[in-house]
Formats: C-alpha cells, sequence, structure tokens
C-alpha cells in the first residue's frame, strides 16, 4: 500500500466451481497509484473492465492491472480519487509544480490538456471519456470554463468530455469515478 494513501478496501462477487455466488476477493484494493509529490494524494483502481459489454467470468483480478490515467478505449474503470487541501500557508510563489495556463496540446496518453495547475489544482483537462464522479467524503471544486462549483458529499458529476480541473481550497477529499472509454462527435 502507498504510503499515506488510505487503503479501499473492495469486496468482489463471482462464482465458485458449482456456480454459487461467492466473495472471490475481499481486501484492500492492490492498485494504488500515489501521487509522486504529495504524500497522502493519489488513486486507487478498484476494478478495470476492458470491453463493453463487460465478460462476468474468469479469476483474473481486474483491479490489479497496470494503471493508465485513460480507462480503456472500449471499457472503463473505477477509480477512488484522495487529494488533499491546500494549507493556508501555501505559496504559489514557492510551487514548483505550477504549470501556466497554455494552449491546448494533446498528451501522449490522449488526454487534452491547457496547464493551470499547482500542487492544489489539477491541470485543465478532457478526454474521450465518460466520467461519473461522486463526492464521497470532504469537499472538492470543480472548475470549469463557465465558473467553479462546490460539490460536497453525495454529489455527482456527469463529465462528458468537457474541458474541467479539480481544487481543493478548503479540505481534502475522496471521490470515485466510472470512468469510460467514448468518442468525441465530429
Amino acid at each position: 500500500m502507498s504510503e499515506g494513501i488510505k487503503p479501499i478496501r473492495r469486496v468482489v462477487t463471482g462464482h465458485d466451481a458449482q456456480g454459487r455466488s461467492c466473495v472471490i476477493y475481499d481486501s484492500a484494493a492492490p492498485n494504488v497509484n500515489a501521487n509522486q509529490f504529495k504524500k497522502g494524494t493519489g488513486m486507487t483502481d478498484v476494478w478495470v473492465f476492458e470491453e463493453c459489454p463487460a465478460p462476468l467470468s474468469g479469476t483474473r483480478d481486474d483491479g490489479n492491472l497496470p494503471f493508465h490515467f485513460e480507462p480503456p478505449a472500449n471499457g472503463g474503470h473505477l477509480r477512488i480519487v484522495e487529494s488533499d487541501a491546500k494549507p493556508k500557508d501555501y505559496d504559489p510563489a514557492a510551487d514548483p509544480f505550477i504549470v501556466p495556463e497554455h494552449a491546448p496540446k494533446r498528451t501522449p496518453a490522449g488526454t487534452w490538456e491547457r496547464g493551470n495547475q499547482n500542487l492544489y489544482n489539477t491541470r485543465i483537462h478532457k478526454s474521450e471519456t465518460l466520467d461519473y464522479g461522486i463526492l464521497l467524503s470532504g469537499e472538492r471544486i470543480l472548475l470549469l470554463d463557465d465558473g467553479q462549483y462546490v460539490l460536497k458529499p453525495g454529489d455527482t458529476v456527469v463529465q462528458i468530455g468537457s474541458w474541467h480541473a479539480w481544487g481543493n481550497p478548503n479540505e481534502g477529499s475522496q471521490m470515485a469515478f466510472v470512468m469510460m472509454g467514448a468518442k468525441f462527435a465530429g
């Protein structure tokens, strides 16, 4: 388990050799991708499906596949994102990870980005995905071209390939995302 990241217990069900339902995994999700710059923040993949419809059999642990920010093009993943709050004494002039806003460019992984990031705001980005985001705990700010939206536990965001960023100016958060491969129209 990566240092500082809250373990995510996952209970994965399936079938035994006699066709009876049973638990096949009951443990902390093994695929933790810690943020290398901020202890206690990162992403935990709970499960990944590579195609849709997803196969409902097998013994492979699809929660322990190689980490990719984007979900499979024809599938998706369930991911928990853990973020910490910006401290009161945060000094942007001392933040070595600031990336100013810039013209859109495509990353090697396929995500589009426009910069404008620091240690407490993600870069402005969009991807060819349909994302369902549910705030589990804390507070998170959704940053869009038309403004900022404060999210509280239970709030749900449906991202349809739009430019966005995430911030945690007031408190840390845990947010669940189901991200599925999609296509931009046109």
